[in-house]
Order: structure tokens, then sequence, then C-alpha cells
């Protein structure tokens, strides 16, 4: 698959978005996002803290660890508004790409540059669209944090957007659930970045500190 132009992201996207705006969701999504969070409730045992914390309109960029492949419609159900989501060219293959395209899913050229991705992922937020990035790119297996990338920074500042710092826990497979593990999501209070920071090493430790937010929100839920 080639790396699409910033054009035909916007393009793809406005098919797939449906009756969605960046204030409300499609009737279609609405009853998916319902119904996912009721079959993670019975199956898992899903917990959803902070979700009032979201800001119910304007730009947002809304961060999250990656640990696990289900995690972008698991942070979809922590966030009560439609996202659009930064994604990897190569998931972009059958049978996932509907799946993806209906999360809101535009693909990037990583090793092109990722610079159409970026002017797509911008023009959404100027729209006034939720965004959704993971600081860390890929997900590792063992659930620890890798080195936080700078991208959900630079588009945060750019796009005049907050950053939502979202918690994603692991999914309790049988064992666990009877052992009473349960699927958590936290969402954190909103991180408003100094609109004046500028370089590589500025976007690096402010990633650094968004990505340290993110894991040390477990720690203050008291569920």
């Amino acid at each position: 698959m080639s790396g699409a132009s910033a054009s035909d992201a916007s393009g793809a996207s406005g098919a797939f978005k449906g009756r969605s705006t960046p204030q409300r969701m499609s009737r279609r999504y609405h009853l998916f996002r319902r119904a996912m969070i009721l079959l993670c409730r019975v199956l898992f045992g899903l917990t959803i803290s902070g979700m009032e914390k979201v800001p119910k309109s304007g730009p947002l960029v809304v961060a999250a660890n990656h640990i696990q492949y289900p995690d972008p419609v698991l942070v979809c159900m922590a966030v009560p508004r439609r996202m659009q989501w930064m994604a990897k060219k190569q998931l972009f293959e059958p049978p996932y790409t509907r799946l993806f395209e209906f999360i809101g899913s535009f693909p990037v050229d990583r090793e092109g540059g990722g610079r159409a991705g970026v002017r797509t992922a911008l023009r959404f937020l100027a729209e006034g669209w939720a965004l959704g990035i993971f600081p860390e790119g890929t997900h590792k297996d063992d659930g620890t944090a890798r080195e936080a990338k700078s991208g959900a920074v630079l588009l945060a500042i750019r796009g005049g957007a907050p950053v939502v710092p979202v918690f994603v826990g692991r999914i309790p497979g049988p064992l666990a659930r009877l052992r009473g593990e349960r699927l958590r999501l936290i969402v954190g209070d909103p991180i408003r970045l100094d609109e004046n920071l500028r370089g590589g090493e500025a976007y690096r430790e402010a990633a650094d500190d968004v990505l340290r937010t993110i894991y040390a929100l477990p720690k203050g839920d008291v569920r």
C-alpha cells in the first residue's frame, strides 16, 4: 500500500465519518461504543474512571499507553466523543481495513516521514475533532513504557489543543477474572502545554511528562 497524501486521507475519512461531527457521534458509532462497553463489563468487569474530564467540544489530543492490539477500541470506549486516529499504513490490510476506518483511523506513512499524516491530523484539530495517538507508538509486549515520541506534543501545540491522558489496563484472562481482576480505563485531567515550546529536546521532555502522567493514573484511581 502506498503512502496516502493528506488530501487522500482527509477524503477517505470523510467517507466513513457518516453523520458524525466533531461534537456528535453518528448513531451507528454510538451504538457500537455502547455495545462494546456493555460487552466488556460483562466479560472483563470493565470500569471507566474520569470520563467526565473529557472536554465536550474543541480540538483535543487523546494520548494513551499502548500494551495490546484492542487499545484503540478501548480508548474510544473511555472517550465520549467521536475520535480520529493516526495509524501506520501497514495496518490497513484486509480483514481489518473496515474496522480501522470505522473507528476513525487514517493511514500515516512513517517511512515517508509522516508529513501528510501530520497535515491531515492538524486539519482535523482545526475542525475541532478529538485526535487519538499513542505516544509510545507500537505496543510493547511486557506492558512497560517505551521512550515517548514527541508527535502528540507537536500536534497539541500546533493545533492549540489540550492533551487528555488515558490509561488502558490489560484485558484480564479467565483466571485473572476469577481472581477478581478487572479491565480498567482511566481518564486524567486535560494537560495544557506551553505553546511557546520549541525544539526537539523540549518536545521530547514534554512527551516524557505526558507519558509519566499516563502511567501514574492508576495510582491516583481509588477504585
